[in-house]
Formats: C-alpha cells, structure tokens, sequence
C-alpha cells in the first residue's frame, strides 16, 4: 500500500501513517468535523476488530479503499475524549469504525463529539430465533418399573431315583452272552451295598 501523506494539523497533534513511517507533527490547521454530522452523511458505522493484520482482511481493505474507515483515538488515563481521524492509521489503543458509505471528508480530517450510542448493532450471520431462545423444559426421568410377583402355584412332580453300583464278577462260560446271563444270576445273590453306590434322579413328569 501506497504511503499516506500527512495532512497540516493542528499544533501539537503526532499523525501515524499505516505504513509504519515515523511520526509527524506539523504546525498547521486540520479541518473538524463532528460526529453525529458524519453519521447523518454516511450512515451509522460498525465497530471493526483487528483480529488479524488488516492487510490479510480483504473486506475491512476494501473499505479502507473506499475511504468508509475511521480511527477512533482513545487516550487511556488521560481525561481528553477520544476523537476520530478519518482513515485508517494503525495505533496502539484506537479502534475503527466502518461506514456503510464513503465519508464525505478528508483524509485525516478530525472527528469529535464521539457517541458510541450512534454506532450501529453488528449483523448476525445466523440469527437465532426466538423460539429457539426459550429454554427446554427438562423431562421427567422414568420411575422404577414396578415388578410383579409371580403367583404361586402347586406342582406334582414324578422322579426315579437309583442307586448304581458296580462289581466285577469273574464267571467261567462258553460264549459272551453265556458270560453275562452267569454273572447277572450270581450278583443277585451277593448283597447290596447301598453306601458305595451312586444316586441318580431323573425326572419323569410335571402336572
């Protein structure tokens, strides 16, 4: 970007031009403008956040381009009101206001009378309506599921139980169907040892 030139000021004011060119302070008259004046001629103006370098914000530059930006100059401490200078002249503790249309001034031209009420409500990309506001009514949890107990009823139940045990039997026959019919006959005839056999219970029937 080109570099501002100065314009005369009043005695004793410093000018800061964009581009970083050392401060000027030239004994001479600048012209002054107020600012509800300029609000009325150029509509009422947004306040802009330098977030990031200007030169990077294409949109805030082109305004700069189309002479719709003023510097707001503010002293913190100082019991001075803050003031404008029409045109953007990066500074530490200033903020800037964009106008909607070109400002009819000069460069450089100083704005007093500052009312930050004049300026105008940033626009919302994303409105959010007002139903949207209302708060949600929050929901009951569930209760704890009541669980019913299961009725009692009366069952008849059929069981077979039965003691295994088992013998070796040593028997003296021709065949193996000799063998075993021999030794079933002589196991009848031993006695039964109920403590060294096995229980089994078997269900038969439920009604």
């Amino acid at each position: 970007m080109s570099r501002l030139q100065p314009v005369p000021r009043t005695k004793g004011q410093v000018f800061t031009s964009f581009d970083g060119a050392p401060p000027v302070t030239p004994p001479y008259w600048v012209p002054t403008i107020r600012f509800s004046d300029l609000v009325k001629a150029a509509g009422k103006p947004e306040a802009k956040s330098l977030w990031i370098d200007p030169r990077q914000d294409r949109q805030f530059m082109q305004a700069v381009k189309q002479r719709r930006v003023m510097t707001v100059v503010q002293k913190p401490g100082s019991s001075k009101k803050d003031f404008g200078e029409v045109g953007f002249h990066q500074q530490p503790h200033a903020s800037y206001f964009v106008f909607p249309r070109p400002i009819p001034a000069g460069t450089n031209s100083k704005v007093v009378g500052i009312k930050y009420d004049l300026i105008a409500e940033p626009t919302v990309k994303d409105p959010v309506s007002e139903r949207e506001l209302r708060p949600v009514k929050k929901s009951r949890p569930p209760g704890p599921t009541r669980r019913h107990k299961p009725v009692q009823k009366i069952f008849n139940v059929l069981l077979r139980r039965e003691a295994v045990i088992e013998t070796s039997i040593t028997v003296t026959a021709r065949t193996e169907s000799a063998a075993k019919k021999k030794a079933i006959e002589l196991a009848r005839t031993q006695l039964f040892e109920t403590s060294k056999a096995v229980l089994r219970t078997e269900v038969k029937h439920v009604h």
